[in-house]
């Protein structure tokens, strides 16, 4: 891939990343068939960089934060709701050759909790996944491992993603009532001349630490 192109993923490809979205949309994410069928399924790559892992964290949130948005917009666009539900945008990290063996579940745990608290209200949701990550289904059949540390961002399914809010059950009534009515969910938090289209803009306001802070009030 491209560093920073906007992708549209087919399960006709044979890339590592593709071969990996299809074999899942077999069993773990029955959402990925329906997505990819109707080409609102994406990809994205990014290079982090940093000498530590929250330099890291911050990165992966800022590039989220932008992926979230353009899902919002894209899915605003979208005139049939029930394909406009089907959007996916996965954003991958490549990370630093020094930090290749950072613990992921550690990676990803901040930057995780901040977006999932602040966009659960507008309906939408994170999946995180690591290279090295072995998890089950709800099955208790084992999932393929990932081969790229990435988000896989998406719409809410009110009828089945309470299954993923089991250790955050606080969040699970903004769930049920989550509504996208467009507003700008960052507005309460943004420092001043702050813009989330915009990642440089993001870093120089150190706007994770903010977002981060405030999202830990919600454990």
């Amino acid at each position: 891939m491209i560093e920073g192109k906007h992708y549209e993923l087919k399960f006709s490809e044979e890339t590592i990343f593709t071969n990996y979205l299809r074999s899942i949309s077999k069993s773990f994410c029955p959402f990925l068939g329906p997505s990819e069928n109707k080409n609102l399924l994406y990809a994205t790559q990014y290079s982090l960089s940093g000498s530590d892992i929250k330099e890291l964290q911050s990165q992966m949130f800022y590039y989220g934060v932008i992926h979230t948005e353009k899902l919002r917009k894209m899915r605003r666009s979208i005139p049939n709701k029930g394909d406009s539900l089907l959007v996916c945008e996965n954003v991958i990290f490549k990370l630093p050759e020094e930090l290749q063996c950072i613990d992921g579940k550690e990676l990803f745990s901040w930057p995780h909790w901040t977006l999932k608290t602040l966009y659960t209200d507008v309906g939408v949701m994170f999946g995180k996944f690591w290279v090295g990550e072995k998890d089950t289904s709800r099955d208790n059949i084992p999932i393929t491992e990932p081969p790229s540390n990435f988000f896989s961002i998406r719409s809410a399914i009110k009828t089945s993603d309470p299954y993923f809010f089991k250790k955050a059950p606080q969040l699970l009534p903004t769930l049920i009532n989550s509504f996208d009515d467009v507003r700008d969910i960052h507005t309460h938090l943004l420092p001043g001349n702050c813009s989330i289209d915009d990642f440089q803009s993001m870093n120089e306001h150190n706007y994770y630490d903010v977002a981060l802070e405030w999202a830990k009030k919600f454990i």
